[in-house]
């Protein structure tokens, strides 16, 4: 027993600062928030607009960044957007981007272009090493244009019914994205008023009883936008709350496009009016929901929405304000 008499306390003394160690560190929150991103224009300025995604992400700690999301392909422009419009070059950037942050991205398809195209287009930036969250089916194709088959707007190519997207367009692209084993996110339509509402209506009721009955096997979630037009407008948050009890409680529901649509106003201002725009989304939405504020970068000097502008060489007034919101963790 004597020969263990100076190992004894060596032990006694090990033990007793691991247990010291142990008590004095602190665990990160977990994230019990729906993931938090931006819509971005993916092939503007590619190069500038990810040397100024990085120098903002820079500013986010890494375990706020794990659960933020970038909407690569960005909305309407996901229509017009085709296989020749992604170098390999502007791929590179953005998944060079990703890696280095540990950000989140989305692919929004592309309806317009083949469903074999699409596949080809997802699958380079695959093979580059992006990785995607889900896939997002097309951008709001319940709006009239759309209904009508308006080919006057660079994205429009045909008439697209709720029937004909459920029945036709969404298991044409599956047949060939079902490869990538990613969840799909479809399209739901959000509150409007007169005859403009009788059709949205129509389309939820389609989308919704196709999500719970023709494609249960599917599991599939949706999309909504949420836009406030004008400062201090009323804005129908139960809207939110009421399409997700119609959805299955294993489907979760992507505000892939939300913010504040006022020309009136400055960066500052939008910057605020957007956040507390959110601060009423984000108790609606539970854990595994996205919302996406409106625009990560914009080169125009008159459009308020942006967080990133060269012609702030950076950082907007809207993206410093969004940028604390982002840190204190959405609140």
């Amino acid at each position: 027993m004597k020969k263990y008499g100076f190992i004894l306390p060596i032990i006694i003394c090990t033990v007793f600062f691991s247990s010291c160690k142990k008590d004095n560190t602190t665990t990160a929150p977990t994230w019990d928030l729906p993931y938090f991103g931006f819509n971005a224009k993916g092939t503007l300025d590619v190069t500038l607009q990810t040397t100024f995604a990085n120098s903002y992400f820079n500013q986010i700690p890494a375990d706020i960044k794990e659960n933020l999301v970038v909407r690569v392909t960005g909305g309407t422009l996901s229509q017009t957007t085709f296989n020749d419009n992604w170098t390999d070059d502007n791929i590179n950037k953005w998944v060079q981007l990703q890696q280095a942050h540990g950000l989140r991205f989305i692919y929004v398809v592309n309806g317009n272009d083949p469903p074999l195209n699409q596949k080809n287009v997802i699958q380079r930036w695959i093979n580059a090493g992006a990785k995607f969250d889900f896939i997002e089916m097309m951008n709001e194709y319940y709006l009239v244009k759309y209904a009508i088959g308006d080919t006057s707007n660079e994205e429009v190519t045909e008439k697209v019914s709720p029937q004909k997207y459920v029945d036709t367009i969404l298991p044409n692209f599956w047949n060939q994205l079902d490869v990538f084993n990613l969840p799909y996110y479809v399209i739901l339509a959000p509150t409007a008023s007169g005859n403009l509402q009788t059709y949205y209506n129509a389309w939820n009721d389609t989308i919704i009883n196709a999500i719970q009955n023709k494609y249960t096997s599917r599991k599939l979630n949706a999309t909504l936008h949420c836009y406030q037009r004008g400062v201090g407008t009323a804005f129908d948050y139960n809207q939110i709350s009421n399409l997700k009890m119609r959805l299955p409680s294993s489907s979760h529901l992507a505000i892939t496009e939300a913010g504040i649509i006022d020309t009136t106003i400055n960066y500052q201002q939008a910057g605020a009016a957007a956040i507390e725009h959110y601060k009423k989304i984000i108790p609606r939405l539970g854990k595994g929901d996205y919302l996406f504020d409106q625009v990560l970068y914009n080169d125009s000097q008159n459009n308020n929405t942006a967080i990133l502008s060269p012609v702030y060489n950076g950082v907007t007034p809207k993206g410093a304000l969004m940028l604390s919101f982002i840190n204190n963790r959405l609140k």
